[in-house]
């Protein structure tokens, strides 16, 4: 901008040294301006707490550095080396620049003579069609065409496929399963490893849990595949689960920027009076019937079966039998007992007696065993024993002293976390469940992580908006024109949301993050607008005349910072870089807040700097205000920084 203004005096016939001094001195008070607004707009979300904080720290501290810089070099380098070097050069542009220059003047005649008349005739219709967009852009939320999630996901070649089976299915038998779908997993083309393990697995709590009806192969897939990591998702999940109808096969791509295997749904049902496993059916049920959830998974599996044996103590002494050496010999038979010891080649060995394992899956051989009663006489243990059924719980997982299920689901390609959690929870008011069992998201969890993101962020936006605004007031010794500047902001919000919408992307923590960089933006074509008008006004030009000229001479730094910083966030928003998934959707705010606001601001703030005045008074020899005008001070800028 400083360049520009610089460029800008020389063409008016000033000599180089001159142009650089006057063109850095009357842009001064907006280029401090424009830096304090970003300074205080992006050094306050260092601090913030949480997850959200973290990601920010370092971001808020670089650029508030790198802008102070920034600015610093504007004033000093830069039109030192404009005066002395390039103003003094006689070096000439090319042809095609000299051609794109003449079209850029012709774009300004015709917006400074055309746009900008119309626009300042017809006001009303230009703040109408100002607030219809802002409204039908924040109607696109309640709508459910822009929704939230705390990361958007990511490509990372990575995937879990969990097996489970029966409760009580053997090892061997979940092994056997595990080993069947290793083989269809190793016939892809895109694979580039994988691991598998039986009996345990890694769950929604941290580390492995093991259970010997739960399989679990991990798939890592080349980095350039012939298809995403969702695609193999899908295919493996339903050529595993048609090789095994007997279980229940879940693929998940691991999406999340962190790794791991956690459902985008991910919700707690914890009962602090009883056992919540009863109505975890009903929960699953729910949601899997609710839009957009598909692979409804739930850590309340059936109970495993089990079987206590209890002893006829009556029939035992009758028989002269001992219940201890029962069951000593029941726990040596299915459990292994420790008979003697050797010493070998290669250190100590046990020998220890057990059933073969051939003998081991049946009922009927634990009341077979046979132990020798006191008397010498052969007595078997279902003489003195019967076997009773008490299935139990493989698993009990608690979470403050209460038991706690797990369920989870993906989501389906399309749908937004923030949606199918909305239908999720009008279901979940239908079912009427008691007021001791509670339902929600997990902590640590995506859908917890989006709550407590969408709350941080927006408290970092209304906390930036407001300093912005007290900042500009302390600066210009004015409300009214830090308010004429505010209106670059909420005509942002129509091209940010709308460019989200436009490219399916949600509310996220990057385009959230992207939203509160937009505020730093769009107030400098605000402010570049006004403070120019100020100074024409202080001129003795009226308001009307001081706008058309502050349009017409700010058109082009306007334009061409907006198209700098566009620029740059092309590359972030095209996901040039291939890990940049994630972060694409603040180049995709910030290109649609900034191209939403150049088209509005341009009409709509001097629309409103006519309609309400500046905050700088005019020239002693300018018309005398009507009766009950206010002639509001100086700025702070008007007797330090002004040439």
């Amino acid at each position: 901008m400083v360049l520009e203004n610089v460029e800008r005096h020389f063409n008016a016939g000033e000599a180089p040294t001159e142009a650089a001094i006057n063109g850095r001195s009357e842009i001064g008070t907006a280029a401090i301006v424009i830096t304090l607004v970003d300074v205080v707009v992006f050094l306050p979300i260092s601090f913030l707490p949480g997850a959200v904080g973290l990601f920010l720290r370092e971001f808020g501290l670089v650029v508030t550095v790198a802008t102070l810089t920034s600015l610093f070099v504007s004033f000093t380098i830069t039109p030192t080396l404009a005066g002395r070097w390039a103003l003094a050069s006689s070096w000439r542009p090319w042809g095609i620049i000299e051609a794109f220059t003449r079209g850029f003047e012709r774009l300004r005649l015709w917006y400074s003579t055309r746009v900008l008349n119309w626009a300042l005739r017809n006001g009303r219709i230009v703040a109408a069609i100002s607030v219809i967009s802002l409204v039908l852009a924040f109607a696109l939320i309640p709508l459910g065409v822009v929704g939230f999630e705390y990361i958007p996901p990511v490509d990372r070649g990575e995937l879990y496929i969990t097996l489970t089976g029966p409760s009580g299915t053997p090892l061997e038998t979940t092994r056997r399963a595990t080993l069947a779908v290793e083989r269809i997993v190793d016939a892809i083309p895109d694979l580039r490893a994988e691991s598998s393990t039986a009996g345990e697995y890694l769950g929604p709590i941290s580390g492995y849990i093991q259970n010997a009806a739960v399989g679990q192969i991990d798939v890592y897939l080349n980095d350039k595949r012939s298809h995403n990591t969702a695609y193999w998702a899908n295919q493996l999940q339903a050529q595993a689960q048609k090789a095994l109808p007997g279980m229940s096969v879940v693929a998940v791509p691991a999406t999340n920027i962190s790794g791991g295997n956690a459902q985008p749904i991910d919700e707690v049902l914890s009962s602090v009076t009883g056992d919540p496993e009863p109505y975890a059916a009903k929960i699953a049920a729910a949601l899997a019937a609710t839009p957009g959830a598909i692979d409804v998974t739930s850590s309340a599996v059936a109970d495993a079966p089990q079987f206590d044996i209890e002893f006829n103590r009556d029939r035992a002494r009758a028989l002269d039998a001992s219940v201890g050496t029962a069951a000593t010999a029941i726990e040596a038979s299915f459990g292994g007992d420790l008979a003697t010891q050797f010493t070998g080649e290669d250190g100590l060995k046990d020998v220890v007696v057990t059933y073969p394992l051939a003998d081991q899956n049946a009922l009927s051989a634990i009341g077979s065993i046979l132990i020798r009663a006191s008397n010498g006489s052969i007595v078997h243990v279902g003489d003195i024993a019967q076997l009773v059924n008490t299935p139990a719980p493989p698993i009990i997982v608690r979470i403050n002293r209460a038991n706690v299920v797990y369920i989870g689901a993906n989501l389906a390609p399309g749908a937004l976390l923030s949606n199918v959690q909305r239908d999720f929870s009008r279901r979940l008011a239908d079912l009427h469940l008691p007021s001791n069992v509670t339902v929600a998201p997990s902590a640590g969890g995506n859908e917890q992580e989006v709550s407590s993101t969408v709350l941080s962020m927006s408290i970092a936006l209304a906390l930036s908006t407001i300093l912005v605004y007290l900042l500009m007031v302390a600066l210009y010794n004015s409300y009214r024109t830090p308010f004429i500047i505010m209106f670059a902001v909420p005509v942002a919000v129509v091209g940010a949301l709308g460019s989200l919408a436009i490219t399916h992307e949600t509310l996220n923590l990057f385009s959230l993050i992207g939203s509160v960089l937009l505020i730093g933006l769009v107030t400098k074509n605000g402010i570049l607008l006004v403070d120019f008008a100020d100074a024409r006004q202080r001129e003795g030009l009226g308001r009307i005349d001081a706008m058309r000229k502050a349009a017409r001479e700010r058109f082009r730094p306007i334009i061409m910072t907006t198209s700098a910083m566009i620029a740059g966030m092309l590359p972030l928003a095209l996901v040039l870089d291939p890990g940049a998934q994630a972060e694409s959707s603040l180049g995709i705010v910030v290109i649609g807040g900034l191209a939403s606001s150049l088209l509005l601001t341009l009409m709509l703030v001097p629309v409103v700097y006519v309609a309400m005045g500046s905050g700088s008074p005019p020239a002693p020899d300018a018309d005398v205000p009507s009766r009950g005008a206010i002639r509001e001070q100086p700025s702070l800028f008007d007797t330090g920084l002004r040439r």
